[in-house]
């Protein structure tokens, strides 16, 4: 017999401060049946949320520019129940 669990966060990144010109990694771990999709936007200070800006568990900025700061949201969503999501901000400091 097929079941379905909803989505649920298990492993997500803190916020995170990385210096400009490093190499930083976001991640978003979730379980559920089916497996969740992951989807990562960035959060517009009206609370509203960018289109889809990356797809996956983990997602890495290499060499990290000033315009990466801001705030994050993962969301993992399976079909089964709400969709569940976690926001993380990104303080890049200057050289």
């Amino acid at each position: 017999m097929l079941f379905s669990v909803a989505a649920n966060l298990t492993n997500v990144s803190h916020d995170q401060i990385a210096r400009e010109g490093s190499n930083m990694q976001l991640l978003c771990e979730a379980t559920g049946a089916p497996t969740p999709n992951i989807t990562w936007t960035r959060v517009l200070e009206d609370g509203g949320n960018t289109e889809i800006l990356h797809l996956g568990q983990t997602w890495d900025f290499p060499n990290i520019s000033r315009t990466a700061s801001g705030t994050y949201r993962c969301t993992a969503d399976n079909g089964f129940g709400n969709p569940v999501s976690h926001k993380i901000k990104v303080n890049v400091t200057c050289k």
